[in-house]
Protein backbone atom coordinates (compact mmCIF):
# COMPACT_ATOMS: atom_id res chain seq x y z
CA UNK A 1 0.00 0.00 0.00
CA UNK A 2 1.38 3.40 -0.97
CA UNK A 3 1.27 6.50 1.21
CA UNK A 4 -1.47 8.39 -0.60
CA UNK A 5 -3.77 5.39 -0.91
CA UNK A 6 -4.26 5.55 2.86
CA UNK A 7 -6.01 8.93 2.88
CA UNK A 8 -9.14 9.05 0.75
CA UNK A 9 -9.93 12.68 1.66
CA UNK A 10 -6.61 13.89 0.29
CA UNK A 11 -7.05 11.76 -2.81
CA UNK A 12 -10.45 13.35 -3.44
CA UNK A 13 -8.96 16.83 -2.99
CA UNK A 14 -6.15 16.09 -5.42
CA UNK A 15 -8.58 14.72 -7.99
CA UNK A 16 -10.84 17.74 -7.60
CA UNK A 17 -7.91 20.12 -8.05
CA UNK A 18 -6.08 18.26 -10.81
CA UNK A 19 -6.32 17.87 -14.56
CA UNK A 20 -6.09 14.36 -15.96
CA UNK A 21 -3.38 13.62 -18.51
CA UNK A 22 -2.56 10.39 -20.32
CA UNK A 23 0.79 9.26 -21.70
CA UNK A 24 1.90 6.36 -23.85
CA UNK A 25 5.04 4.36 -23.20
CA UNK A 26 8.30 6.24 -23.93
CA UNK A 27 6.62 9.67 -23.80
CA UNK A 28 8.17 12.32 -21.56
CA UNK A 29 6.11 14.00 -18.85
CA UNK A 30 8.80 16.63 -18.44
CA UNK A 31 12.52 16.96 -19.10
CA UNK A 32 15.37 18.22 -17.00
CA UNK A 33 15.45 22.01 -17.22
CA UNK A 34 11.74 22.38 -18.00
CA UNK A 35 9.89 24.99 -15.95
CA UNK A 36 8.46 23.42 -12.80
CA UNK A 37 4.72 23.88 -13.28
CA UNK A 38 3.27 21.56 -10.67
CA UNK A 39 2.90 18.14 -9.13
CA UNK A 40 1.87 14.88 -10.80
CA UNK A 41 -0.18 12.20 -9.06
CA UNK A 42 -0.04 8.78 -10.70
CA UNK A 43 -3.49 7.24 -11.10
CA UNK A 44 -2.18 4.20 -12.98
CA UNK A 45 0.94 3.18 -14.82
CA UNK A 46 4.67 3.51 -14.20
CA UNK A 47 7.02 6.49 -14.62
CA UNK A 48 10.81 6.47 -14.42
CA UNK A 49 12.94 9.39 -13.26
CA UNK A 50 16.39 9.75 -14.81
CA UNK A 51 19.36 12.11 -14.56
CA UNK A 52 22.13 12.62 -17.11
CA UNK A 53 25.60 12.48 -15.54
CA UNK A 54 28.65 14.57 -16.44
CA UNK A 55 29.73 11.92 -18.95
CA UNK A 56 26.43 12.26 -20.80
CA UNK A 57 25.16 8.84 -19.69
CA UNK A 58 21.55 8.68 -18.54
CA UNK A 59 20.92 7.04 -15.15
CA UNK A 60 17.54 5.67 -14.10
CA UNK A 61 17.19 6.75 -10.47
CA UNK A 62 13.72 5.76 -9.28
CA UNK A 63 10.18 4.84 -10.26
CA UNK A 64 6.73 6.20 -9.49
CA UNK A 65 3.69 3.93 -9.57
CA UNK A 66 -0.03 4.30 -8.77
CA UNK A 67 -0.84 6.55 -5.78
CA UNK A 68 2.60 8.16 -5.75
CA UNK A 69 3.51 11.72 -6.73
CA UNK A 70 6.43 13.21 -8.64
CA UNK A 71 7.49 16.76 -9.41
CA UNK A 72 7.13 17.45 -5.68
CA UNK A 73 10.81 18.05 -5.04
CA UNK A 74 10.88 21.19 -7.19
CA UNK A 75 7.86 22.58 -5.36
CA UNK A 76 9.15 21.92 -1.86
CA UNK A 77 12.58 23.31 -2.74
CA UNK A 78 10.94 26.28 -4.51
CA UNK A 79 12.95 25.51 -7.66
CA UNK A 80 12.06 27.15 -10.96
CA UNK A 81 12.98 24.12 -13.06
CA UNK A 82 12.84 20.34 -12.77
CA UNK A 83 16.21 18.77 -12.00
CA UNK A 84 15.52 15.45 -13.73
CA UNK A 85 13.60 13.86 -16.60
CA UNK A 86 10.48 11.74 -16.20
CA UNK A 87 9.61 9.21 -18.89
CA UNK A 88 6.65 6.85 -19.07
CA UNK A 89 7.59 3.15 -18.89
CA UNK A 90 4.08 1.86 -19.55
CA UNK A 91 0.78 3.49 -20.45
CA UNK A 92 0.14 5.97 -17.66
CA UNK A 93 -2.62 8.25 -16.43
CA UNK A 94 -1.76 11.11 -14.08
CA UNK A 95 -3.42 14.07 -12.38
CA UNK A 96 -1.53 17.31 -12.89
CA UNK A 97 -1.97 19.84 -10.06
CA UNK A 98 -0.57 23.36 -10.74
CA UNK A 99 2.14 24.63 -8.43
CA UNK A 100 0.08 27.39 -6.79
CA UNK A 101 -2.77 24.97 -6.13
CA UNK A 102 -0.34 22.52 -4.54
CA UNK A 103 0.97 25.24 -2.22
CA UNK A 104 -2.60 26.08 -1.18
CA UNK A 105 -3.34 22.42 -0.49
CA UNK A 106 -0.15 22.05 1.55
CA UNK A 107 -1.28 24.92 3.77
CA UNK A 108 -4.83 23.61 4.00
CA UNK A 109 -3.87 20.00 4.66
CA UNK A 110 -0.74 19.53 6.83
CA UNK A 111 -1.25 15.80 6.28
CA UNK A 112 -0.48 16.25 2.58
CA UNK A 113 2.82 17.92 3.46
CA UNK A 114 3.65 15.07 5.84
CA UNK A 115 2.92 12.44 3.19
CA UNK A 116 5.02 14.20 0.55
CA UNK A 117 7.95 14.56 2.96
CA UNK A 118 7.58 10.91 3.97
CA UNK A 119 7.75 9.84 0.32
CA UNK A 120 10.83 12.03 -0.13
CA UNK A 121 12.48 10.39 2.87
CA UNK A 122 11.78 6.93 1.48
CA UNK A 123 13.19 7.94 -1.92
CA UNK A 124 16.35 9.27 -0.25
CA UNK A 125 16.79 6.04 1.70
CA UNK A 126 16.39 3.95 -1.46
CA UNK A 127 18.89 6.12 -3.34
CA UNK A 128 21.45 5.84 -0.55
CA UNK A 129 21.10 2.06 -0.45
CA UNK A 130 21.41 1.89 -4.24
CA UNK A 131 24.52 4.09 -4.20
CA UNK A 132 26.19 1.96 -1.52
CA UNK A 133 25.43 -1.19 -3.50
CA UNK A 134 26.94 0.32 -6.64
CA UNK A 135 30.10 1.30 -4.77
CA UNK A 136 30.38 -1.91 -2.77
CA UNK A 137 29.29 -4.66 -5.12
CA UNK A 138 30.44 -6.30 -8.29
CA UNK A 139 28.15 -6.44 -11.31
CA UNK A 140 26.52 -9.84 -10.62
CA UNK A 141 25.10 -8.87 -7.20
CA UNK A 142 24.00 -5.51 -8.60
CA UNK A 143 22.09 -7.14 -11.45
CA UNK A 144 20.60 -9.68 -9.04
CA UNK A 145 19.44 -6.87 -6.77
CA UNK A 146 17.97 -4.96 -9.70
CA UNK A 147 16.04 -8.00 -10.93
CA UNK A 148 14.49 -8.64 -7.52
CA UNK A 149 13.62 -4.98 -6.92
CA UNK A 150 12.25 -4.23 -10.39
CA UNK A 151 10.28 -7.46 -10.62
CA UNK A 152 8.77 -6.76 -7.20
CA UNK A 153 7.52 -3.29 -8.09
CA UNK A 154 6.23 -4.35 -11.53
CA UNK A 155 6.07 -8.16 -11.96
CA UNK A 156 4.44 -8.12 -15.41
CA UNK A 157 6.55 -5.38 -16.96
CA UNK A 158 9.12 -6.53 -19.52
CA UNK A 159 12.23 -4.71 -18.30
CA UNK A 160 14.76 -4.11 -21.07
CA UNK A 161 18.46 -4.82 -20.69
CA UNK A 162 19.06 -1.10 -21.19
CA UNK A 163 16.74 -0.23 -18.29
CA UNK A 164 18.48 -2.78 -16.07
CA UNK A 165 21.86 -1.33 -17.03
CA UNK A 166 20.71 2.19 -16.22
CA UNK A 167 19.43 1.11 -12.82
CA UNK A 168 22.69 -0.77 -12.10
CA UNK A 169 24.88 2.14 -13.27
CA UNK A 170 26.43 -0.17 -15.84
CA UNK A 171 26.40 -0.75 -19.59
CA UNK A 172 23.90 -2.80 -21.56
CA UNK A 173 26.57 -5.19 -22.84
CA UNK A 174 27.86 -5.81 -19.31
CA UNK A 175 24.35 -6.52 -18.03
CA UNK A 176 23.69 -8.93 -20.90
CA UNK A 177 26.81 -10.89 -19.96
CA UNK A 178 25.82 -10.85 -16.28
CA UNK A 179 22.32 -12.11 -17.09
CA UNK A 180 23.80 -14.95 -19.12
CA UNK A 181 25.98 -15.94 -16.16
CA UNK A 182 23.08 -15.75 -13.71
CA UNK A 183 20.99 -17.84 -16.09
CA UNK A 184 23.79 -20.41 -16.25
CA UNK A 185 23.61 -20.59 -12.44
CA UNK A 186 19.97 -21.56 -12.79
CA UNK A 187 18.53 -18.52 -10.99
CA UNK A 188 16.71 -17.00 -13.98
CA UNK A 189 15.39 -18.01 -17.39
CA UNK A 190 15.57 -15.71 -20.41
CA UNK A 191 13.22 -16.06 -23.35
CA UNK A 192 13.54 -13.23 -25.80
CA UNK A 193 13.06 -10.02 -23.87
CA UNK A 194 11.34 -11.80 -20.96
CA UNK A 195 13.32 -12.58 -17.82
CA UNK A 196 11.76 -15.11 -15.44
CA UNK A 197 13.06 -15.43 -11.89
CA UNK A 198 13.44 -19.11 -10.94
CA UNK A 199 15.19 -18.73 -7.57
CA UNK A 200 14.46 -15.39 -5.87
CA UNK A 201 16.15 -16.42 -2.62
CA UNK A 202 19.38 -17.21 -4.47
CA UNK A 203 19.32 -13.80 -6.18
CA UNK A 204 18.90 -12.09 -2.82
CA UNK A 205 21.71 -14.16 -1.32
CA UNK A 206 24.08 -13.02 -4.10
CA UNK A 207 23.93 -9.51 -2.66
CA UNK A 208 25.60 -10.71 0.54
CA UNK A 209 28.37 -12.75 -1.03
CA UNK A 210 31.90 -11.45 -1.27
CA UNK A 211 33.44 -11.07 -4.74
CA UNK A 212 34.93 -14.32 -5.93
CA UNK A 213 32.74 -16.55 -3.78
Amino acid sequence: MTLFSQNEKLLQELRASGREQSFERSEFVYRSGDKAKGLYFVEEGLVGLSIVGPSGKEHLMRFFKANQVFGHRAILADQEHYHATTQVLEKTRVLFVPKETVKELLEKYPELYRLVVKQLAQELTNCEVQQVNVLDQQILPRVAQALVFLKDIRPDYRWTRSELASFCASTTSTVIKALAEIEYMGYIKQKGRDIHILDRAALIQMQFQNPGE
